[in-house]
């Protein structure tokens, strides 16, 4: 398989002295969700900022990369085919092309600790003199090191400390993502630096959305919208739903998401035995505008997750003036909670019920709660703030002056 490789398309201001940069990722598959949809964001908006930004990774049969060309037309991609070990998206084309092309720019920002095409970029980086950066994007929490545990225990001190150890910084997006950061022994400078979320000036429409899918016009409608998969609490969120509805007969669930068919046939299970099933319309992936309709569609959004070092979702949910409901393990719930744009909950079903029943019963005021989660979004999140922060972060590593030039 050839390259799909996409490039020379973006030139920056001659002026403009900012560091080009090279984002890695795995696999930029759309379903996969949080970590691709982040670097992606990332990348966006450098090159909105005028900054020289290109993708690179690796691609597979079958994978939903058509959004690309529809989002991301303007940053130069180079996605090689994989090859043996596929698993951890391996491809020997792709090292080539880093070996031919990383001193280009003036730092690889690299997402995402395990798989083969961050740990070729973090050694011919080293070995070529290059400055990179690792965004983990929760790779590195306690939690997350639970999957494959045994695996994890035995690559880490062998890939991952090195990798952390060689790195200009490693670029966290929450506080609590940095507390728990785990390096493998190594000494990493850690960073905190705000995640851009690409988001549209124009809203969903409510009305469409709820038509389409048979939704009461006077329903009080919870959304959950990411992937499907067992981090996300809807074990503890199906069943409050089922209590709930005896209390608010005009409650209505919207499961948005796609996930593994084991665990999606499991949260089919819940919905019909917590009698979930009748008032919940089920709309699977979505994105573009679909989506937006169906953030519009809503009234409050819920993600109460065992764990989430960031969560975009929560954040296109304040955009669309959403109230949101999220766990005490999702690591914005400091600035949401101090912003007054949502509620926090604990792990467990009981926690949950009882906060969307004060969403629900007029303890709070929701529209006040949604324009907080627009202000939110507007001062820390949107895509010219957190980009310049990043930028800020960039000039330091590669020791780009105003009116200076970088120094390799």
């Amino acid at each position: 398989m050839k390259s799909s490789s996409k490039s020379g398309s973006i030139e920056a201001p001659p002026e403009c002295l900012l560091p080009a940069s090279l984002h890695v990722v795995g696999s930029f598959c759309e379903s996969l969700g949080g970590l691709p949809g982040a670097a992606l964001s990332i990348a966006a908006g450098l090159h909105q900022a005028g900054a020289l930004s290109e993708l690179a990774g690796t691609s597979a049969p079958g994978e939903r990369l058509s959004y690309l060309d529809r989002d991301f037309q303007a940053l130069p991609r180079h996605l090689y085919a994989r090859s043996f070990p596929g698993r951890f998206a391996n491809s020997t084309t792709l090292v080539r092309w880093l070996r031919d092309h990383v001193r280009r720019f003036g730092v690889v920002d690299i997402h995402g600790v395990w798989a083969f095409p961050g740990w070729h970029a973090a050694r011919i980086c080293h070995q070529q003199g290059v400055r990179f950066v690792i965004h983990p994007h929760g790779a590195l929490d306690p939690f997350d090191l639970r999957k494959k545990s045994l695996l994890k225990r035995f690559l880490g001190p062998v890939f991952i400390r090195p990798m952390l150890a060689r790195s200009e910084a490693t670029l966290l997006t929450a506080p609590l993502e940095a507390e728990r950061l785990v390096t493998f022994g190594a000494i990493t400078k850690k960073l905190i630096v705000p995640l851009p979320v690409i988001l549209p000036d124009q809203r969903g429409d409510r009305l469409a959305f709820r038509k389409k899918m048979g939704i009461p016009s006077d329903a009080q409608v919870v959304l959950f919208l990411s992937r499907i998969d067992y981090k996300k609490g809807l074990d503890f969120l199906i069943p409050a739903l089922g209590r709930l509805k005896r209390e608010f007969p005009r409650l209505w669930f919207v499961l948005a998401g796609s996930g593994g068919t084991v665990f999606v046939s499991k949260v089919h299970g819940w919905l019909l035995n917590y009698g979930v099933r009748r008032f919940t319309s089920e709309v699977g992936f979505v994105s573009g505008a679909d989506k937006w309709d169906t953030f519009a569609g809503a009234d409050i959004f819920a993600l109460p997750s065992l764990n989430e070092n960031f969560g975009i979702a929560n954040i296109e949910a304040m955009h669309a003036g959403l109230p949101v409901l999220i766990s005490d393990q999702v690591y914005l719930h400091p600035a949401i909670s101090k912003a007054k744009a949502g509620v926090i909950c604990q792990t467990n079903s009981a926690s949950v019920e009882a906060k969307l029943r004060q969403l629900f019963d007029g303890t709070f005021n929701l529209p006040a709660m949604g324009r907080a989660g627009i202000e939110l979004v507007h001062r820390n999140y949107r895509v010219e703030a957190a980009t310049e922060a990043l930028l800020a972060t960039y000039r330091e590593i590669v020791k780009v002056k105003p009116g200076g030039s970088a120094e390799h």
